[in-house]
């Protein structure tokens, strides 16, 4: 990235921390001195080009860029204490309060960054570090468990360990970081304490959370804005995982850094922009909007088919556009697995859905101990185009579920305990399936596709029953 002709040269920066490392960080200029400065912490190494964009737009609104290696990465010190780590949180706060201290900024500090570089947002912001106005995490994870390696308690995001940690630079960081990842993180099947969340109780730094409709951590952006406690606003777009900036990310990313940096502009009551499914239109909210419920009973008669082997031993999915390098180098996104099963419902007036998405599975498995229920809601238009929209997943032996913490069509699972699956006999898988905002015509119909694979040490075959009582829950709009 320094070499890029479109970026001012960058000044490098050693940052001292508490317990002797230190952080290795670009600053970009971006006019008077001082000025506010804007931080991204990342593993993912400072000189990437994939920084370019954001430094560009935040330079291009007048304000100092500075862009750091997480510890033992790059070119940071100090040794590794695991993904998230609380180490590595206090390193965040510990690196903005001595650049406010520094002659080049006038006290103020913000952070922004999308993924990774988003979560670490929320976990220095709940430690409140001098100096800090504002954050701006984009298509981030907020539940470390539930968002990013065991989705539904499936593991999920397996390969961004290797990828991660074999381009740390440092052995010390790619022994210690892919044993921590992949002995502990994925090979643990519960809810621990290795998993970090952040506290939105205390979480009152001002936050624009921006998520995309077809990105896998979308529960999390949308659950992360609903409990923050201070000022915030929501925009989720007709985007995947992509970390790169759109004409409406760097307008609400500038209009965010001026409003909390320089006191320009106005918090809107209207705080929640949401883009229409595959147009070009969006809609403005007071807060997430709460919607009425339609209850749809997809499976009139028994429905069995058989328990997959793994994904990749199901039929291909539809055609939907996707990014194939970030969806299929994670493992993780959507749109990578087929369809065992599916129902339609047909619409036959004008509709809106906006929300969450529920699905109550009623089911019976044959041959197999346990089983992972993959979910896909799509569209298909009333000239035979079917558009996948978004998912959901369970792993059964997960499916318990903490009824205080839960609400419609977002089922709270523990994650605590396993629950043996019986054979043969009816159960009930509650499935928290992703948001959608989707207008719907005439002739459209709503799909629930289902795959089943299995989740046990059997090579046996085994087969799976949806019986009816299976439900879907879907968002109307009041």
């Amino acid at each position: 990235m320094p070499e890029n002709p479109n970026l001012p040269p960058p000044q490098r920066l050693d940052i001292p921390m508490s317990d002797g490392a230190v952080l290795s960080a670009l600053r970009y200029p971006g006019g008077a001195t001082p000025s506010p400065v804007v931080v991204t912490i990342t593993p993912y190494r400072k000189e990437a080009a994939q920084n370019a964009d954001l430094v560009a737009a935040v330079l291009d609104a007048g304000y100092d860029v500075v862009v750091a290696d997480v510890r033992g990465f790059g070119g940071s010190t100090g040794p590794y204490h695991g993904v998230l780590s609380e180490r590595e949180a206090q390193d965040s706060a510990e690196l903005l309060e001595w650049l406010a201290d520094q002659d080049f900024c006038d006290g103020r500090t913000a952070m922004v960054g999308g993924s990774y570089c988003g979560i670490n947002q929320l976990l220095a912001a709940v430690r409140r570090p001098r100096g800090l106005r504002c954050i701006a995490p984009w298509i981030a994870p907020t539940d470390t468990y539930r968002d990013m390696w065991k989705r539904g308690g499936i593991p999920s995001h397996t390969a961004w360990g290797a990828r991660t940690f074999l381009n740390s630079s440092r052995e010390q960081t790619r022994r210690d970081g892919l044993r921590h990842f992949y002995s502990e993180l994925v090979d643990e099947p519960f809810d621990t304490e290795l998993f970090h969340r952040a506290d939105f109780t205390a979480l009152d730094v001002p936050a624009l959370f921006i998520g995309g409709w077809q990105d896998y951590f979308l529960r999390g952006t949308v659950r992360g804005f609903r409990q923050a406690a201070g000022p915030k606003r929501l925009l989720v777009g007709n985007w995947s995982h992509e970390p790169f900036l759109g004409p409406e990310l760097r307008a609400e990313l500038v209009g965010w850094l001026d409003l909390w940096l320089r006191d320009q502009g106005d918090h809107s009551a209207d705080n929640v922009r949401l883009a229409v499914f595959g147009a070009d239109e969006w809609t403005s909210h007071r807060g997430w909007p709460e919607p009425s419920w339609t209850r749809w009973e997809p499976v009139a008669e028994p429905t069995t088919v058989d328990v997959a082997a793994s994904l990749l031993s199901v039929p291909p999915a539809p055609p939907t556009p996707v990014n194939v390098l970030v969806d299929l180098a994670t493992e993780s996104g959507m749109r990578l697995w087929g369809e065992s099963a599916t129902f339609d419902l047909p619409v036959d007036r004008p509709t809106e859905l906006l929300g969450n998405v529920g699905l109550t599975a009623v089911l019976s498995v044959a041959g197999c101990a346990d089983v992972d229920l993959h979910a896909r809601i799509s569209v298909v238009r009333a000239g035979g185009e079917v558009q996948q929209v978004t998912e959901g997943r369970l792993r059964a032996s997960h499916r318990a579920v903490d009824a205080e913490r839960s609400e419609p069509a977002a089922p709270w699972h523990p994650h605590d305990r396993a629950e043996e699956l019986p054979q043969g006999e009816p159960v009930t898988l509650d499935v928290e399936v992703y948001p959608v905002h989707l207008r719907l015509a005439p002739g459209d119909a709503v799909r629930l596709g289902v795959t089943v694979t299995r989740a046990d040490e059997s090579g046996s075959p085994a087969t799976v029953t949806f019986l009816p009582g299976t439900t879907v829950l879907l968002p109307g709009t009041r």
